[in-house]
């Protein structure tokens, strides 16, 4: 991700910033969107094939019970542990409880399988709640649970008290055993005797110690057992808790879009296209000529458009004035005259951009010669309306002159030279001497001469002119040109000996480049227009002459 910069020439590689992650987000909105219209999708589907469920609570305020509290005469407000209360709820002894209030229709497994117990903090409250997919019997389950914890826990409090008073009664009982056989021997001992008078002492204690038992173990025989009470009785919900469409709305818009920025900038990371013009500068190690934008509007399949004629306003042919500029300030004085012009696939613009730079140099009034030397798939022909039965094969073979193959189009200072008949061996014809020739030729008759070849990646033809030209301008799509594709294309020419001077930025869509700055997007899309005004005072203008009239309309 690299920002498009204005000025030309090779850059040092930048780490990205803001702006770099928020053009990829902004490249990549419509990913995004679909990823998230995916997520929410699925998420809306899923939730309306849900079963209903829906989920009722009973809150139950625990009390401490404890046998020894009502034998010492203690405080009830000493600490429960709720969380050992939170796991009694949802025991099974519980759940068969709350199974026989509810009838026995399910299993206590089933029951606990569907029970949820919270503590609110700092409280001594238990939250019941029951999640059933028909609203009543949450209401009735919730509500049988929170009845059947208070019941078993009465029954434990029970339990409790009939043990400890079975305790107390037989020491009672024990005690009392011992206060008879005392009894005895006070009888049998002399009256006033010290051996009476003691026997009386140990009488006097044990009754004494059977009063304190029988005090202690009366409340423990009729108990007041309160375990609790269930202050927030189960109701009937309205709603069902399940499907939550505004949270599962709010959570895959959320997921979504962290899949979605996700997804955007890994697709980014692996594109390999060119990236601006800066990245093609750097990857070409020559500056970029100029940046033609894309044709707006609908086209047809090998549709041959020369701008810089046909509509000379437009941005496009400013665009070949540009390369045209600095096409000239490269040639210097005259001591390069020879451009080949190549690219590195098929569909990249070569031809087209051949074409229109050759009529582009002639408006200038220097005499340009436009040679087809894609012997193939040739189409330079085709954008100047011209035949291809005479052409350079046939001036390679002999079979014509120069003077007879060449055509005039428009004035006189703009030849083209078709590329001819097809040969068995294009390859070796325009390795052959008669190129050479040709070349040396054209040099001292023509200011520039535009050499239209074949793309690198499909033949090797291009290879074969590039040293005998004095320049290679290397046309790159920016819709689809792979960084690699232009490195290969660059170590291939630079193998045979030649140079590449400078590079064209072909179908360049502002709208849809991968980095920008906002003078591209109005430099390329409003240049200009018919009248030569641009198209954003135009709309300025327009809108004017609306509100003008609105005007005169309510007067």
């Amino acid at each position: 991700m690299k920002h498009e910069q204005s000025t030309p020439g090779p850059k040092d590689t930048e780490e990205p910033d803001l702006r770099d992650y928020l053009g990829v987000l902004r490249r990549r909105k419509w990913t995004i969107a679909l990823v998230m219209a995916l997520v929410v999708g699925s998420t809306l589907a899923f939730s309306v094939r849900q079963t209903p469920v829906y989920e009722s609570t009973a809150r139950v305020l625990v009390k401490p019970i404890n046998p020894s509290q009502a034998v010492q005469g203690l405080s009830v407000a000493s600490i429960i542990n709720l969380d050992t209360e939170k796991g009694l709820v949802e025991s099974p002894a519980v759940a068969k409880l709350a199974m026989q209030t509810l009838g026995g229709g399910a299993q206590p497994s089933v029951l606990l399988h569907n029970v949820s117990v919270s503590i609110p903090a700092n409280t001594q409250f238990l939250d019941i709640t029951y999640s059933s997919p028909d609203p009543r019997g949450s209401a009735l389950a919730a509500q049988a649970f929170a009845q059947a914890y208070l019941d078993f826990r009465r029954k434990q409090a029970s339990v409790a008290f009939a043990t400890a008073a079975q305790g107390y009664e037989r020491q009672i009982q024990q005690l009392q055993s011992q206060l008879a056989g005392k009894q005895q021997d006070l009888a049998a001992a002399p009256a006033g005797s010290s051996e009476a008078a003691a026997v009386q002492a140990e009488i006097n204690a044990l009754t004494s110690q059977i009063a304190i038992l029988q005090a202690q173990v009366a409340p423990l025989l009729a108990p007041s057992v309160d375990p609790g009470e269930i202050v927030s009785p189960a109701v009937v919900p309205i709603s069902p808790s399940i499907p939550n469409y505004p949270r599962n709305l709010a959570l895959a818009l959320t997921v979504g879009l962290i899949l979605g920025v996700g997804i955007a900038l890994l697709r980014d990371r692996l594109d390999e296209r060119l990236a601006g013009r800066e990245e093609f500068e750097e990857v070409l190690g020559a500056p970029v000529l100029g940046i033609v934008p894309k044709r707006t509007g609908p086209r047809k399949r090998n549709r041959t458009e020369l701008s810089v004629l046909q509509n000379p306003k437009t941005s496009a042919a400013e665009a070949y004035r540009t390369v045209r500029t600095n096409l000239q300030h490269l040639a210097g004085n005259g001591d390069r005259r020879i451009f080949m012009v190549t690219s590195p696939m098929l569909g990249d613009g070569k031809t087209t951009v051949s074409a229109n730079l050759a009529v582009a140099l002639a408006k200038t009034g220097k005499r340009v010669m436009a040679i087809s030397c894609d012997l193939h798939r040739p189409r330079l022909h085709r954008f100047f309306e011209l035949d291809n039965a005479v052409g350079l094969t046939s001036v390679l073979t002999g079979q014509a002159s120069v003077g007879d193959a060449v055509r005039r189009v428009g004035s006189d200072t703009l030849g083209v030279l078709p590329s001819g008949p097809t040969v068995v061996s294009p390859t070796e014809l325009l390795g052959s001497d008669e190129m050479e020739r040709l070349l040396v030729e054209l040099r001292g008759t023509a200011d520039f001469v535009i050499l239209d070849t074949p793309p690198l990646g499909a033949v090797g033809d291009a290879l074969i002119l590039a040293p005998k030209t004095d320049g290679v301008l290397l046309v790159a799509d920016a819709t689809s040109t792979a960084r690699g594709a232009v490195t290969f294309a660059r170590s291939q020419i630079e193998q045979v000996g030649g140079k590449i001077v400078g590079g064209i930025y072909h179908k360049f869509d502002p709208a849809r480049a991968r980095t920008y700055h906002p003078y591209y997007q109005h430099y390329y899309s409003d240049r200009y227009l018919a009248n030569g005004e641009s198209e954003r005072k135009s709309r300025l203008r327009r809108r004017r002459a609306i509100h003008a009239r609105n005007e005169n309309t309510r007067r």
